[in-house]
């Protein structure tokens, strides 16, 4: 090891590790970018970069885990240079989000004829708190399954996180609330975080417009034009930053295992094994779902991988949502007014994995440690908590901590979060299989509002994808 400033604090490369993890990472880059000169298509290399991602991590956590030069210096250093990579792709995309979330929501609004937005609306708020439920109902048969218990997850919370926890903790139902009401629009639109403002600051400029093309078409039509080419500015945008995805997966996925250790997803693997379960079977919620509104699940999942697998390395619902919408639109037959308004929603109401099955998990797991009596009045409890708790929850890395303490507060155990500390340890490594279930559980819904406004275009929807072949 060089234990030298400019390597060990500046540059970050101090030692052997992490200078072969940085060389494996460019031979990955460019295998990929080789793969792209072959035109291997979009989708193949995007399965080539998870597995890459997956390998590189593991079996760089599993030669050097022995190592105290590794586990003290090229861990974090591995962590910094492998993000570069991959939280810069990241950022790239939740530049976009905020943008395509306020141009998406004035664009519905201001395009739906007549009374619609009202049926889209309470359409779109039944599927998506229907979809939560039933995901709820899933995370507490789960626990059940595998005979959970909070004890097994004991854990100190590190000081920032337990601050965190605290001031959610100690907000009311009615001040939650009122803390998304926006009230400095320069801030909300500077904020990922701010989804549910941002969404309520479209929504007044869009009634504006609809309210001034009838009174004063002449002087609003500039505006609305103007809007129409930012949109497709953003979308170009867009595209061209979804190019970079499958360089941005393995580093990554990667760099998720890295930084995090093989050791800890041992230690918690029964949690791990209970999360994923609950994620495979929403996922096979959303085939009966699919198939009970005539819609073929297996095409659905082929067109939708791409856009899942984003979700899984980017732990972002937000971060995805471009894509998200690109996907509905051009691969999915999804009419734009309502993708945009329902997988816009779907990024911060319903969120079938942080704001659902995690939550119920956590409420029974701490509500069974604390002696309540576990009856189907107490389970009852824990579905309508955990629904309504939904509403007004950011799809941002870290969305599920406050869907959990919001949870854990309305069972009254609020104070107890604390005792399962274990849980957030690995948050990274479940979080990946939540936010995938978040966004799937998005693209169903808006298939299932199309088809219930009629809107849903079937022949689309059959036909070979072509938009994920972007890059060739």
């Amino acid at each position: 090891m060089i234990d030298v400033p400019f390597f060990s604090q500046f540059l970050k490369v101090s030692n052997f590790y992490t200078l072969i993890a940085i060389v494996l990472l460019g031979a990955a880059m460019v295998c990929l970018k080789m793969l792209k000169d072959k035109k291997v298509s979009f989708s193949k290399r995007m399965i080539i970069a998870l597995i890459i991602g997956l390998v590189l991590g593991i079996g760089i956590d599993i030669i050097s885990n022995k190592s105290g030069i590794y586990i003290d210096h090229a861990r974090g250093e591995i962590s910094a240079w492998f993000g570069l990579i991959g939280t810069g792709f990241l950022k790239l995309v939740q530049l976009l989000a905020i943008p395509v979330v306020f141009l998406s929501i004035i664009k519905v609004v201001v395009d739906v004829q007549g009374d619609r937005i009202r049926s889209l609306t309470g359409r779109t708020f039944i599927t998506l708190l229907s979809t939560t439920a039933i995901s709820a109902i899933v995370g507490i048969l789960v626990v059940k399954l595998f005979n959970l218990n909070a004890t097994s997850f004991a854990g100190d919370l590190t000081e920032q996180k337990t601050e965190f926890i605290n001031n959610i903790a100690s907000q009311s139902f009615p001040e939650f609330f009122l803390n998304l009401i926006p009230n400095n629009i320069i801030s909300v639109m500077g904020d990922n975080g701010s989804i549910v403002s941002v969404v309520i600051i479209a929504a007044m400029f869009a009634s504006a417009i609809r309210f001034l093309k009838v009174k004063k078409p002449t002087e609003v039509a500039p505006f609305v034009t103007f809007l129409d080419s930012l949109r497709t500015t953003v979308n170009s945008v867009l595209t061209n930053v979804i190019k970079l995805m499958p360089y941005g997966v393995v580093a990554l996925v990667s760099n998720t295992i890295i930084s995090n250790g093989i050791q800890s997803v041992v230690s918690m693997l029964g949690f791990i094994a209970a999360l994923y379960t609950g994620v495979i079977i929403m996922l096979l919620v959303y085939v009966v779902i699919l198939s009970f509104m005539g819609v073929n699940p297996v095409m659905f999942y082929k067109k939708a991988f791409n856009t899942l697998l984003f979700a899984f390395s980017s732990r972002s619902s937000v971060g995805t949502l471009p894509y998200t919408l690109q996907t509905l639109e051009k691969d999915m037959g999804v009419s734009g007014e309502t993708s945009n308004f329902v997988a816009t929603l779907g990024t911060t109401i319903g969120m079938n994995g942080c704001a659902g099955v995690f939550p119920a998990m956590l409420g029974t797991l701490v509500a069974a440690a604390a002696g309540a009596t576990m009856d189907f009045s107490f389970f009852v409890l824990v579905v309508v908590v955990v629904t309504v708790g939904s509403i007004g929850i950011a799809g941002v890395p870290g969305t599920a901590t406050v869907a959990a303490t919001v949870t854990l507060n309305g069972l009254g155990y609020g104070s107890a979060i604390s005792s399962i500390g274990a849980v957030f340890g690995i948050d990274p490594i479940v979080d990946m299989g939540r936010t995938m279930l978040n966004v799937c559980g998005s693209m169903v819904s808006s298939i299932v509002v199309d088809k219930w406004e009629g809107t849903f275009d079937k022949d689309q929807f059959n036909t070979p994808s072509n938009h994920t072949q972007i890059n060739e």
